[in-house]
């Protein structure tokens, strides 16, 4: 503006899917929650989903269930360490037999603060301030017998949470930056490396703030993809069935194990340089039809069966 050029910030990165995912489904509206009014804001929002209610198992996180269920036991074993320690070694031999959520239920009664439900929040590592952690989502379960029970997750977005996380994103975003233009001028395999850690662990953080309203999973990964091939790499694996992008980053340990799962699906390979000699987007598709056409075009026939 005015003769000026503003440098493009991680927001504006993500803003390019942002804005196709509106066009793909407007009935959706998809709004960054930091940019909402104040006083939506101020109360929070939270981003819920059930993964038992009652009789109905919501299938497609089936996959994550075992990984959550090893995490809560962790966490009871913590409390009771803490305000129960008379009680520790009958509450591990209890959970010695957990091998399902309903399986918990016993085990709440025996502590009154928990028998009614209880709920068990995860955390995740800082890589700018190391030794810190920021809240994760937070697992709840409530009940008094099978078939009656509740088991979800959510993640609590706050105006505090939200700039802590923001913080982690912009310090790597800077040194994404500064890594990209070192690999321009590089040809080191450890450069393309680092720089492909570094996409991962910046989504990896956008993956466990969850700041849209929705669509957040499938737009951090068109941005992991189109990042990468920036960078000079192509993703020519696929996301192994029953797995999800979005709770891989969030019941990971950390950015580096996040980065490591994520990679070893991929299968990076060097981009073919005829890529340079396809139109920009933006020639290709200059009307809001031709892109709500584009985006609603089997492309099956034009994809490899195998990969």
């Amino acid at each position: 503006m005015n003769g000026k050029t503003r440098l493009m910030q991680w927001r504006d990165m993500f803003d390019i899917a942002v804005k196709w995912r509106r066009i793909a489904d407007p009935d959706q509206p998809v709004l960054w929650l930091d940019q909402m009014p104040a006083r939506s804001l101020s109360r929070g929002f939270n981003n819920h989903i059930n993964l038992i209610r009652g009789q109905v198992i919501n299938m497609r996180y089936l996959e994550y269930f075992e990984k959550i269920l090893h995490f809560i036991k962790d966490r009871i074993l913590v409390y009771h360490g803490a305000n129960n320690p008379k009680g520790l070694l009958e509450v591990r031999e209890a959970l010695e037999k957990v091998h399902k959520v309903e399986d918990l239920l016993p085990i709440m009664k025996f502590n009154t603060k928990t028998k009614d439900g209880f709920t068990v929040n995860t955390k995740v590592p800082s890589l700018k301030d190391q030794g810190k952690e920021h809240d994760g989502f937070t697992i709840t379960i409530t009940g008094d017998k099978v078939g009656n029970i509740l088991f979800s997750v959510e993640t609590q977005t706050t105006e505090e949470r939200t700039q802590l996380y923001h913080a982690e994103i912009d310090a790597l975003y800077k040194d994404l930056t500064a890594k990209g233009k070192v690999l321009i001028l590089s040809s080191e395999f450890g450069e393309a490396d680092a720089v492909c850690n570094l996409i991962l662990s910046l989504v990896y953080y956008f993956y466990n703030l969850m700041p849209l309203s929705r669509g957040s999973s499938v737009i951090a990964y068109s941005v992991i993809v189109g990042a990468l091939m920036a960078s000079g790499k192509e993703v020519a694996g696929k996301i192994p069935k029953g797995k999800l992008v979005d709770f891989e980053a969030m019941t990971a340990p950390g950015s580096e194990a996040f980065s490591k799962i994520a990679k070893s699906w991929m299968n990076l390979k060097s981009i073919s340089p005829s890529y340079k000699t396809l139109p920009s987007v933006s020639e290709t598709f200059p009307t809001l039809r031709s892109m709500i056409e584009v985006l609603n075009t089997d492309s099956t026939p034009r994809c490899l069966k195998k990969l």
